[in-house]
């Protein structure tokens, strides 16, 4: 939207919101009908009904004025602020206000408009990133750990079943060629923050373990 918020430049109100005469003011809508007992019960067009214009071209509804309000002082002051030169001075002569249109424009240049709609900033291209060595392995371990090992471990500890291990030792490979490739930086702080602990639990547990069964499989100590 241009500087003339969708109003012709050759218009009155384009140059008015142009120059800053118009919606640069201090107050908004619900301020101006307030300071200057706007009707706002109804909206409507024409016949005293104001609209102030946003920069973006949205518009606000101010309220009604009337032609009670053409003696007030300071809205005779304000016309003056933003009449064309062939615009009648009230403030210099001085007398009241001719028209509602004098009204409204002495009333847009105390209106607040709003500002131009920011320009969204592009999404900041967010670059795969590659897990160090450290966290790849952990998730890579404890993946297997959980997947291969935890579910067969009785045969691997109780039965020797050496194709645990070799079946481990297989699917570890196929993570950490995966978790090696480049992923999202969230994926990544969350795979280093818990590559330390996860690497540390997953072991104990596995040896723990292993030390526990040993223990109760010591003649002194079956129970059958």
């Amino acid at each position: 939207m241009s500087s003339y918020r969708g109003f012709s430049e050759s218009s009155d109100s384009g140059r008015n919101y142009s120059s800053g005469a118009w919606g640069s003011g201090e107050l908004d809508g619900a301020a101006l009908a307030k300071k200057y007992n706007l009707d706002t019960s109804k909206q409507g067009r024409g016949g005293g009904h104001i609209w102030g214009r946003n920069a973006d071209g949205s518009e606000v509804y101010i309220g009604k004025s009337n032609m009670d309000m053409a003696s007030n002082e300071a809205l005779i002051s304000n016309h003056a602020k933003q009449a064309n030169s062939g615009e009648v001075n009230h403030s210099s002569v001085p007398e009241s206000l001719s028209s509602l249109g004098d009204i409204k424009g002495a009333i847009l240049t105390e209106w607040a408009g709003g500002p131009a709609a920011q320009a969204q900033a592009a999404p900041e291209k967010t670059e795969p990133i590659v897990l160090s060595e450290r966290a790849a392995k952990a998730k890579a371990y404890t993946a297997a750990y959980e997947d291969v090992f935890l579910p067969r471990q009785g045969d691997y500890v109780i039965k020797n079943d050496q194709s645990v291990v070799d079946d481990f030792d297989a699917q570890y490979s196929l993570n950490l060629k995966k978790e090696s490739q480049p992923q999202t930086p969230a994926v990544l702080a969350q795979a280093e923050a818990e590559a330390d602990p996860v690497e540390a639990n997953a072991k104990a547990y596995a040896k723990d373990y292993k030390l526990a069964l040993g223990d109760m499989l010591r003649p002194a100590n079956r129970l059958f």
